[in-house]
């Protein structure tokens, strides 16, 4: 490795390698990492660690899809700092414990819990990440601008295992993605991502949809409406970015737009907040008509009237 790509490497760790906010000088009120995969089974599997010291509160979420079940399982668990075990940052933490456990670090998450009455009753997992797709996204610079901003993995490979129900799956270099969210608070938003793509070569589109309760300055300029960008691989343009009003089952990218269809949706509160996680078939559509399938994406939508945009 030269010189020049050392630095470089220093300079942008979290691009480089999964890295979180969660301790140190770098340190933010907020932080939460969503992770999806598909299972050695073809069950497509959803994790989010969740924690904020803003409200002192954590948050567990967990879902599972099976390939053709018109339903989405989950487990869903948040409450008090003081009801969890404390964050693990170092190491992870030995599980399970008499507390739900969380923990991230570099290129590492972990994870403890057990509810009743859900459809998913019980999970722990230990996840470690190489980074395949440098991440995308302004880091904390993006900060000086917004109260929230984001490091998107598109491409990385997990190793590790997974407990769910009582059933260990071990995992050996899965292909996923992550989606890292970090800064004063969360705001309300809307996110939507292949999960990944298949190939290099494939389509793939992951959107981010932010508010204006996101922004710290100019605000007012957007008004209503909404904050919109991302990136695609592909045939789907590699960036876009505009400002716009989602409507129902449709995200506007600037110059094209996305149709989201067959939506399989778990409604829930996160952080007190009306929330729906779902997965989706997705299509790019071009303003010239041409229609490009996208297949199955992940959607999370929290307040602000996004969670009623989803529709079955």
């Amino acid at each position: 490795m030269s010189f020049a790509t050392q630095v470089l490497e220093k300079l942008f760790e979290n691009r480089y390698n999964f890295v979180a906010p969660d301790s140190g000088t770098h340190k933010l009120p907020y932080t939460c990492s969503f992770h999806w995969f598909h299972m050695p089974d073809g069950r497509l599997v959803g994790v989010d660690v969740v924690r904020s010291d803003d409200m002192g509160r954590r948050a567990l979420r967990v879902f599972a899809h099976e390939p053709g079940s018109e339903k989405v399982t989950s487990l869903l668990l948040e409450g008090e700092s003081s009801e969890w075990a404390p964050f693990a940052t170092d190491a992870p933490l030995a599980m399970p414990q008499d507390k739900p456990v969380l923990g991230r670090g570099e290129n590492w998450l972990a994870a403890s819990a057990s509810v009743s009455g859900q459809s998913i009753r019980s999970v722990s997992f230990l996840l470690n990440f190489k980074v395949l797709v440098p991440g995308k996204g302004t880091g904390e610079s993006g900060l000086l601008l917004a109260h929230m901003t984001a490091m998107d993995y598109l491409r990385m490979e997990i190793s590790g295992w997974i407990n769910l129900d009582g059933k260990r799956t071990d995992l050996d270099g899965v292909i996923g993605y992550a989606s890292v969210h970090f800064g004063d608070f969360l705001p309300d938003y809307a996110g939507v991502a292949s999960v990944p793509p298949h190939n290099l070569s494939g389509e793939g589109i992951l959107v981010n949809v932010t508010d204006s309760d996101d922004i710290k300055h100019g605000a007012a300029l957007i008004a209503s409406k909404s904050i919109v960008y991302g990136y695609g691989c592909g045939k789907i343009p590699a960036f876009f970015l505009t400002v716009a009003q989602p409507t129902k089952n449709v995200i506007p990218l600037g110059g094209s737009r996305l149709e989201l269809s067959n939506v399989k949706s778990v409604p829930h509160f996160l952080l007190l907040r009306p929330t729906t996680t779902a997965v989706a078939d997705a299509t790019h559509v071009s303003d010239d008509g041409s229609r490009i399938p996208v297949d199955e994406v992940i959607l999370d939508f929290r307040g602000g009237g996004y969670p009623a945009l989803l529709m079955p």
